[in-house]
């Protein structure tokens, strides 16, 4: 068998093209227990359930961390509850541990020459992560540009395995760029409460992003939710008499920050067009947003607060802290600091030319199996 999935419903449509080359395993605590039973009889799956619900494995809790904490967040009236969250914690564990014996069995006995992983953070994916570490395996993800996907062999985002060392976009006679460039970006909706704001005619663009997503949780060492991010810019607004900052926060968070902290010089447009935004703006702060590619391609600079693959040295300026953001922000004023023009060019060509699949979800390259091949280690 070439390839091993899960059931998740975002990569469901993979299945028709690839296949008979895919063997689909089923999620739940039901299809876990079918499956074991399935390999090693009714007896053995009764005492595998009975031990997961006594005795979740050790590593049910890391697998779903992520699902707990983004329940936290989007639903805090309800899974602030601990009498709530420990419930619904605890059947996760046990989902989490039955399906890891269940995937055991099965990636034993059909041995997929690829393992597809949907992102992997959280379960179940985290899970199938987990089992299938030291095989060959191809993660997946919307892409950085309208109708692509990645496919990427060791991670995604922040983890992902898009070369950052400059030279190998300087030093070669390669152009990347040489098939074109994006056109489009994703022009995200706005929040649907508000109207759009009168921009100012220089400010910094801080695009927020969702707080339970991998890119917070796992790729933002300092700034860890978006009240804090919110904090970031409104102490460096003090520190910095001459900016004016401009936030939109990701219109899939249904919380907002607005009215935690005010500042003089940092204004909310929530109901403004991003792509609009960016092209307007002197510059973008984000932790590791897929903004930060889009302002690449319209020329602005960037500043990244967290991990991002295109925390490349000439490309966009990486601040570790509150003293490195404002050195960042001092030598975008004083001219000191500025994107290496052929750098960002080949970096955008080699995203869009090599590193991209073109197809989406809903509707996949009808070479799948090919590209997926092609990228997986």
């Amino acid at each position: 068998m070439q390839f091993l999935k899960l059931d998740t419903k975002t990569v469901s449509s993979f299945d028709e093209v690839l296949g008979a080359d895919v063997h689909v395993v089923h999620s739940g605590i039901g299809p876990s227990f079918r499956t074991l039973k399935a390999h090693m009889g009714a007896g053995r799956a009764c005492a595998l359930m009975l031990k997961a619900f006594i005795r979740p494995s050790p590593q049910a809790s890391d697998n779903v961390s992520g699902n707990i904490y983004r329940k936290q967040v989007r639903f805090p009236k309800v899974f602030g509850n601990p009498a709530i969250r420990g419930l619904y914690r605890y059947f996760k564990l046990v989902d989490a541990t039955l399906l890891e014996a269940a995937l055991q069995v099965e990636v034993e006995a059909v041995n997929p020459e690829v393992t597809i992983v949907y992102n992997g953070t959280n379960y179940p994916e985290s899970v199938l992560n987990q089992v299938t570490k030291g095989r060959k395996r191809v993660f997946l993800e919307a892409g950085f540009f309208p109708r692509t996907l990645q496919f990427d062999p060791v991670g995604l985002n922040g983890a992902n395995s898009v070369p950052r060392d400059p030279n190998f976009y300087l030093d070669t006679d390669e152009d990347f760029a040489a098939d074109d460039l994006p056109d489009l970006v994703n022009d995200r909706a706005s929040k649907n409460q508000f109207d759009a704001t009168e921009l100012p005619k220089d400010f910094i663009f801080v695009p927020f992003q969702v707080p339970s997503d991998m890119q917070v949780t796992r790729h933002s060492p300092w700034v860890k939710d978006m009240e804090a991010f919110l904090d970031v810019v409104c102490d460096a607004a003090d520190r910095n008499p001459d900016e004016v900052f401009v936030i939109k926060e990701h219109p899939s968070f249904k919380r907002s920050v607005i009215g935690l902290r005010d500042h003089p010089r940092v204004i909310f447009a929530n109901g403004n067009v991003t792509s609009k935004m960016i092209q307007k703006a002197r510059a973008v702060i984000t932790l590791n947003s897929t903004v930060g590619i889009e302002a690449l391609l319209f020329d602005t600079d960037v500043i990244t607060l967290g991990h991002a693959c295109y925390n490349i040295e000439g490309l966009v300026q990486h601040a570790t802290g509150p003293q490195d953001l404002d050195r960042a922000l001092g030598a975008l004023r004083n001219g000191t600091w500025t994107v290496n023009p052929k750098l960002r060019q080949q970096f955008l060509g080699y995203l869009h030319n090599r590193y991209l699949v073109s197809g989406t979800f809903w509707e996949p390259p009808i070479d799948l199996a090919e590209q997926i091949l092609k990228r997986a280690k």
